[in-house]
């Protein structure tokens, strides 16, 4: 009598079982190397069940619920359209004071600006009187939002770095 072994051909994948603790701390045959290629590439691939679809799709689908029904409003009608003086018509010396209150009333409905880098206090208001003010946000009192200066101005030193070092390299060779 054969056994099943010998009957797979060499297209088929071998079939294996999840063993339970007690079998895999018992002795088992090594994997031939093919076995081990198909394993780790299994691994790479990151390969997901029908279950792990099926949440990622729930949590899709809810995500869109509680973000389709809400209402979006400016940031300068959330905050309660303040009073703001035009960053060219404000006073160096109020420059301070003015972000300071901006920056407070900002916070008091969730709404954070930062940056990485360090701007004077006249581009920070600026930023956030001609940039932020128009952003459309949900009406939501429980949401956080944040911006960041560097979303809407990317700083550009890397590249002017490569571009440096490609004329350089452009000169050299013509």
């Amino acid at each position: 009598m054969e056994n099943k072994k010998t009957k797979k051909s060499n297209s088929e994948k071998p079939v294996r079982k999840k063993k339970s603790a007690k079998e895999s701390s018992e002795e088992r045959e090594p994997l031939d190397e093919r076995e081990i290629e198909e394993m780790l590439e299994e691994e790479m691939l990151g390969e997901l069940d029908e279950e792990d679809d099926d949440e990622f799709i729930h949590k899709v689908e809810e995500f869109k619920k509680g973000h389709s029904k809400s209402k979006m409003i400016s940031v300068f009608k959330k905050i309660g359209q303040p009073k703001v003086i035009a960053v060219n018509k404000l006073d160096p010396d109020q420059i301070k004071d003015e972000l300071k209150k901006l920056i407070v009333l900002l916070d008091k409905y969730n709404i954070i600006v930062h940056s990485h880098g360090d701007y004077d206090d006249k581009e920070k208001y600026r930023f956030i009187t001609e940039e932020i003010f128009p952003e459309a946000i949900e009406d939501n009192k429980k949401k956080h939002v944040t911006f960041v200066y560097e979303d809407y101005h990317p700083e550009m030193e890397e590249d002017d770095d490569d571009d440096e070092a490609y004329d350089d390299v452009y000169d050299d060779n013509y």
